[in-house]
């Protein structure tokens, strides 16, 4: 193959072949959501220590339908990390994280170990929503490829002072086999 001659030329397929690569880079990972909801009663003269948490909408995760909005299968999957994992309170609308010493998030699935992919150790005072550390080493494509994938929380401290609700909100790396795309 001969070089172009002219360096209008050669610039435009530089910048053809930059594109290229760079457009194949975006479309090789996705983000993809998971939402769950937690009521958490308020303490009695009995309860102490919060223990696991039971969040709705995580008990039972599927991904195939955000998958198939993306035009990906489950066998394109070749990574999936968690990027960020947050937690707001709904109500009430006084309420805080002052009643957590310390939160940890897990996945399981069907036949695999349950692992560790989001902590927080040290709860800010007053906080209404709390950003998770999220564990990058954890790959959860065995997880998010099962059938159903499930996160459940643990938590230390105390109940709340009144009836809580929170939400959760999870956003899901997932590095993709694209044809064409190495």
């Amino acid at each position: 193959m001969l070089a172009p001659r002219s360096p209008w030329l050669r610039r435009a397929l530089t910048l053809v072949a930059f594109t290229a690569l760079s457009t194949c880079a975006s479309l090789d990972n996705i983000d993809v959501a998971a939402d769950g909801k937690a009521s958490i009663p308020r303490a009695t003269l009995i309860d102490e220590l919060l223990g696991s948490l039971d969040f709705t909408g995580f008990d039972s995760v599927d991904f195939s339908g955000e998958f198939d909005n993306q035009g990906v299968s489950k066998d394109q999957v070749d990574a999936v990390h968690v990027k960020t994992f947050t937690l707001t309170i709904d109500t009430p609308t006084s309420g805080d994280f002052d009643f957590l010493e310390s939160l940890s998030f897990f996945a399981s699935s069907a036949g695999l170990p349950k692992v560790k992919i989001a902590t927080l150790s040290v709860i800010p005072k007053g906080a209404r929503t709390l950003e998770l550390t999220a564990d990058e080493s954890v790959d959860l494509a065995p997880y998010v490829v099962a059938p159903s994938m499930t996160i459940s929380g643990e938590a230390s401290g105390d109940r709340p002072a009144e009836d809580t609700v929170v939400s959760a909100h999870v956003v899901l790396d997932v590095d993709v086999n694209v044809p064409g795309c190495d």
